[in-house]
């Protein structure tokens, strides 16, 4: 390949590069006013121009804008869309480490290997700057959802005859502090009206609301969170809609559902069914233990055990590394709930949980 095109690709990855960084610090710099990261993302920026004055003379002189192909495509394709500042650093960070690594790559080509493991150093630095820059920007809400030990959700037609606000106001005398309401067969007016007392309620009690699939309900409700199916709309569709500060949680049945909610931003995700549950209709068959540990040991992502679990199995969930646990009929269809609540803590704090 001629040197001219290895300049080319230089120049436009050093330009990526440094562009990219620059939007972050600006983003860093004016939304949560953090200095210290923002003075980062610059003194990478011009560590980087510093190490490639030389290189950015030569990769000048081979630029050819006109008639660079990459223009029309841009200019052609769909229009740049971003759901928020999290979208915005995630896409500017992914747009700098995939330059540094082309420019990595390039510097090798050319016989420059000092410069081309300067360019590694300085996509390594990315990695750790992109976690602290989504711990910044992700709300508190969203980041903490799943600090609980036991993860609830409503069931009237398993609660004894007890109303949706009875059984929450119960769970929450017993320090539930996260309830999920999830009621598919009530009209939207009936919903509606249950989940504006349980906000209530959950507010006097500092608890968080989560709503099960139902998007505009959880909005008009100002719940904390949204918990969403597979076959619901994508992760993306509803953070646009929800804004930054609601927590999005997505059901997760396979190894391959895991990773693409993790590469989809969802906050949380729900693991499971763990055993048989008749709880749910049209449920798909359990996914056993080992998909627990498989997301234990492999999906950085907080987690909530879900799906057929009960007193007498909640030690083989435990076990394996969930730290947060859902459990719907064996507290809604208790008579004593915040015996059960007890019950169930005990068995947890047994197994050194």
């Amino acid at each position: 390949m001629n040197p001219s095109s290895l300049y080319r690709i230089m120049d436009a990855n050093l330009n990526r590069c440094c562009e990219g960084l620059r939007v972050l610090e600006d983003l860093l710099r004016f939304v949560p006013e953090e200095a210290s990261l923002s003075k980062a993302l610059r003194n990478l920026r011009h560590s980087i121009r510093k190490n490639t004055a030389a290189l950015a003379v030569k990769a000048v002189k081979a630029r050819n804008s006109e008639t660079d192909p990459g223009f029309v495509i841009s200019q052609n394709g769909p229009p740049i869309n971003r759901s928020g500042m999290t979208d915005v650093a995630v896409a500017n960070c992914k747009r700098v480490q995939e330059a540094l690594r082309s420019l990595e790559e390039q510097a090798a080509a050319l016989s420059m290997p000092e410069l081309s493991l300067f360019f590694e150093r300085c996509r390594f630095e990315t990695y750790g700057l992109e976690k602290r820059i989504l711990e910044t920007l992700i709300p508190e809400n969203r980041k903490h959802i799943l600090n609980t030990d036991i993860y609830a959700i409503t069931a009237s037609e398993h609660s004894r005859g007890r109303s949706n606000m009875e059984v929450v106001r119960q769970m929450m005398e017993a320090d539930i502090r996260l309830v999920q309401y999830r009621e598919k067969e009530k009209n939207l007016r009936e919903k509606y009206e249950e989940c504006k007392e349980i906000r209530k309620i959950t507010k006097d009690y500092e608890a968080k609301l989560v709503v099960n699939d139902d998007v505009d309900l959880a909005l008009m409700v100002g719940a904390d969170g949204v918990h969403i199916g597979q076959d619901d709309w994508p992760v993306s569709a509803v953070r646009e809609l929800v804004g930054e500060t609601m927590a999005i949680g997505l059901s997760t049945h396979s190894p391959e559902q895991a990773a693409a909610a993790l590469a989809s931003g969802a906050d949380y995700i729900g693991v499971g069914p763990i055993f048989e549950t008749r709880t749910k209709k049209d449920v798909c068959d359990p996914v056993g233990l080992a998909y627990l540990e498989h997301v234990v040991n492999n999906i950085p992502l907080p987690f909530v055990a879900i799906g057929g679990i009960k007193a007498h199995n909640i030690h083989e969930v435990a076990i394996r590394g969930a730290r947060c646990i859902c459990l719907v009929t064996e507290i809604t269809g208790a008579e004593d709930i915040g015996g059960k609540i007890r019950e169930i803590r005990n068995i947890l704090s047994k197994k050194g949980r």
